[in-house]
């Protein structure tokens, strides 16, 4: 009787300690699939990623890092090169919108409700396609609705904020090219549609800063929105989050001598403040 009871004893003992071991398992291999979710959208977002990026991220080790990278690279998601992970075209030039809507979306708010505070009743706005801008147009539709502000005109190129403020706010689509990965319009019509007005202010997002290529974005069209709108506008404002500092995209549409403030959240490393100060940009770090 008491062989019996022993191995029962045993059997519940290794059922036990299979089960914990499962338990654990299973934690780390949820974690490992996040961990590539959220890798890929910011693939998806700015076309590599470096392995020091990843490693500060996800907080762990560079050879986990390195793991990481090889299970999207099996998949056929990404190409490891030189510390490295990027899209399988090795381009910069892709932008999902999706992907970048689900980033740092606390900052972005932050960012959008503190741009509001620069705007004023009466004010004829250019507002762009990014997310962060679409967060904003969100935070104006709240005033409006509020009674804090009265007889806003918005131009823009954006197909979601054009839902947004419809039936709250004048708005007006300025034509041309629809683009499914960016949710907007571009090209010659919405170009000459925008040289034909004038802004008291322009609400810009960007999809990366450094010192050397200044405001960047992914493509010719988005870069040649972003100049008109600055070109036409009183005041041209950039709501950027921190996570954008030294980082650089394919095209320039300004170093900055032309933008009125740039807001970004309060995670922007010390140097990235004095890096705006040194170039002589005015930068309202959200505290």
């Amino acid at each position: 009787m008491s062989d019996i009871i022993d191995k029962m004893s045993d059997l519940y003992y290794n059922y036990k300690k299979h089960s914990k071991t499962k338990v654990v398992f299973m934690k780390k291999v949820k974690k490992t699939e996040a961990n590539e979710r959220i890798l890929l959208k910011e693939l998806q977002l700015n076309g590599c990623v470096t392995l020091q990026e990843a490693i500060e991220k996800f907080n762990i080790s560079e050879a986990t890092a390195r793991r990481l990278f090889s299970r999207l690279e099996e998949k056929g998601l990404g190409i490891r090169s030189h510390g490295k992970i990027s899209l399988p075209d090795s381009t910069y030039n892709f932008y999902r919108y999706e992907a970048s809507e689900e980033l740092y979306v606390k900052e972005k708010r932050q960012i959008a409700n503190e741009a509001i505070k620069l705007i004023k009743s009466g004010d004829v706005l250019f507002l762009d396609s990014g997310t962060t801008v679409c967060l904003f147009s969100m935070a104006l539709a709240e005033s409006i609705r509020n009674n804090n502000l009265h007889n806003i005109k918005v131009f823009t190129n954006s197909y979601m904020i054009i839902n947004i403020l419809n039936g709250i706010a004048e708005v007006i689509l300025v034509g041309g090219t629809y683009r499914p990965n960016r949710k907007d319009f571009c090209g010659y019509m919405a170009e000459k549609a925008m040289k034909d007005c004038h802004f008291d202010k322009c609400i810009l997002g960007t999809d990366g800063y450094n010192s050397i290529s200044g405001f960047t974005t992914t493509d010719f069209e988005s870069a040649k929105i972003c100049e008109t709108a600055i070109e036409h506008s009183n005041i041209s404002i950039i709501l950027m989050d921190s996570h954008k500092y030294k980082k650089a995209n394919v095209v320039s549409f300004s170093k900055g001598e032309n933008i009125s403030i740039v807001i970004t959240d309060n995670k922007i490393e010390e140097e990235g403040i004095k890096a705006f100060k040194r170039a002589g940009i005015n930068l309202k770090v959200i505290k």
